[in-house]
């Protein structure tokens, strides 16, 4: 019975120690790498629209179908093909007085008319903003440049990620005297567009043309490898 006892004791206390050691007893040397590449942009988006307040619905949905279709017929005259145009956005909406007393009455009616323009030629950003405006528009939502295809740049931050997580396990196990056999696991933590955007406030005034600097997009890969000594 003694003999059991001591036994089991020994078991308990074995149990906790145990269940912390490394799975399988495998020599491991786990890094972290980080790619970042930058690429010029192949494509925009240019988001313009109208903004118009009339005193009927009729009235205020007319105008701003006017000018949509001016919009429309500018964009097309600078090269702009119409499957690059696309209606983003439509309202209507009453305007209402707010007296102190009394409730409140519909004094007239806003309509909105919203283009977006998705450009393969980044030459044509701000001629596309300019005519826009002449034609009538008087809201820019803004600008935004990106790539057609990611998948080069994501494969090239990818491999700088990969060498950056080889590159660490190499120093670590050459300060420590030992080799890398081999890898057992590599996880992709993630891929990150930071894409270049232009916000615009005001509307530039058709005598001055729209400066457009489109920048770099910014791809940025994060990986985690498993190595084995």
């Amino acid at each position: 019975m003694r003999v059991l006892l001591a036994v089991l004791v020994s078991l308990l206390l074995i149990a906790p120690v145990s269940a912390q050691a490394p799975e399988g007893g495998r020599n491991q040397i786990i890094t972290h790498g980080t790619g970042r590449v930058e690429v010029t942009p192949n494509q925009a988006t240019v988001t313009v629209g109208i903004q118009v307040q009339r005193a009927t619905a009729a009235e205020a949905a007319a105008e701003a179908n006017r000018v949509a279709d001016q919009i429309l017929n500018r964009l097309q005259q600078i090269g702009v093909r119409r499957q690059e145009i696309r209606t983003s956005g439509i309202q209507l909406t009453p305007v209402y007085t707010t007296p102190r007393e009394g409730a409140p009455q519909i004094v007239g009616y806003r309509a909105s008319y919203t283009l977006t323009l998705t450009l393969s030629e980044l030459r044509q950003v701000g001629p596309a903003i300019d005519e826009s405006v002449k034609a009538g528009a008087n809201t820019i939502v803004g600008v935004s440049f990106g790539l057609k295809d990611v998948s080069e740049a994501r494969k090239e931050a990818l491999t700088a990620a990969v060498r950056e997580a080889r590159e660490k396990a190499d120093a670590i196990a050459r300060a420590a005297g030992l080799q890398i056999r081999g890898v057992e696991r590599i996880v992709e933590e993630g891929v990150d567009f930071i894409i270049p955007r232009m916000e615009q406030r005001a509307v530039p005034a058709p005598s001055i043309p729209t400066p457009i600097e489109p920048g770099m997009v910014a791809v940025t890969a994060r990986v985690t490898i498993v190595f084995n000594y």
